[in-house]
């Protein structure tokens, strides 16, 4: 949860307070601190790239199957395409497979979709979450996080839920100060963005 919210609430901030759409949202671009708060990276890279460098990108961020699907049309990254990329990241986290590997065809959303509608939601959690779920109470707020994961990655982007929207959803699942301190002077030349912004908890 502390990855999940804290990723979030770094999108959120590039979105809202530095207007800067990521572009290339992949678990690889979360960098994590010694207490396991996010450090979102590489962001400032797609505004610097031209435009057959920025479609090499998006064709590597398919491959590894974090890319919303109308980027295939579209060919221009936008909050609801970093929304998406968001989405794989939690069920990521959730599920404990890489999303670049696809089962029975199928990316990773659709694999997770798939199960949810034959009513087996059980089958998809990593065995060490269920593990967790059966110990306390987090097997309602591991369900709430996997429908919040779904909604980001719709197939429709108008479907989608803003960065700031999928942070207060993450706070109501569970709420609490874990996901990051706030945003600090510009760290390393610019090559983090804080993993939460002040105000975040409103």
């Amino acid at each position: 949860m502390t990855i999940a919210k804290g990723t979030a609430r770094g999108l959120a901030y590039l979105h809202d307070d530095m207007s800067i759409v990521h572009g290339n949202l992949t678990a690889s671009n979360v960098l994590l601190d010694e207490q396991w708060n996010p450090k979102i990276s590489d962001f400032g890279l797609s505004r610097l790239m031209t435009t057959a460098a920025n479609s090499n990108v998006l064709a590597a961020a398919g491959a590894l199957g974090y890319r919303a699907p109308e980027l295939s049309k579209l060919k221009k990254a936008n909050a609801k395409t970093d929304v998406y990329s968001l989405g794989v990241i939690i069920l990521e986290l959730l599920t404990g497979k890489s999303p670049a590997d696809s089962t029975n065809g199928m990316d990773l959303p659709q694999w997770v979709a798939s199960i949810v509608k034959e009513e087996w939601t059980s089958e998809v959690f990593d065995l060490e979450l269920m593990r967790d779920a059966a110990a306390g109470t987090v097997g309602d707020e591991l369900m709430d996080t996997l429908k919040l994961a779904l909604h980001c990655v719709d197939p429709a982007p108008s479907v989608r839920p803003e960065a700031r929207e999928v942070v207060r959803q993450l706070e109501q699942i569970r709420p609490g100060s874990d996901g990051g301190a706030g945003p600090s002077e510009e760290e390393g030349g610019g090559a983090h963005v804080p993993a939460a912004s002040a105000g975040d908890d409103e």
